[in-house]
């Protein structure tokens, strides 16, 4: 069989999607435990990169490989600005010397989670994603 005509033969570029939806069902949920209990949390941001995994999944169920990247790389953007938006007085009081403990490691490992998710979704935007 030659697997060049086939369409169903994925490419580098629909693995690498499906990193981007697994690594935001992960980013979603380390950020609910790690600021779920705070007022730094934003609803709309865990909500919005879920849906994002969820409405990426069921694009690759209808062989829509070519939207899909876009879906979790829009989301997961707009997540992680909802993420910027939540967090800013934490942000600034930290930078002002308000709160004088600094930046928690949670901060970094939540943030380095979010930046790569949405980075890995873009990558996956400019890579083919089945043969053609």
């Amino acid at each position: 069989m030659n697997t060049t005509s086939n369409p169903a033969v994925k490419k580098t570029g629909f693995k690498v999607t499906l990193a981007a939806v697994l690594l935001a069902v992960v980013t979603s949920i380390v950020y609910m435990v790690i600021w779920g209990k705070t007022r730094y949390y934003s609803d709309l941001s865990f909500y919005i990169m879920l849906a994002g995994a969820v409405i990426t999944l069921i694009c690759i169920v209808l062989r829509q490989y070519k939207t899909a990247p876009v879906i979790i790389f829009a989301f997961s953007f707009i997540s992680f600005l909802f993420f910027v938006y939540g967090i800013y007085f934490f942000i600034s009081s930290v930078a002002t010397g308000i709160q004088f403990s600094g930046f928690p490691p949670e901060f970094f490992v939540t943030v380095v989670l979010f930046v790569a998710t949405f980075v890995l979704g873009l990558v996956a935007v400019f890579m083919p994603q089945t043969e053609e």
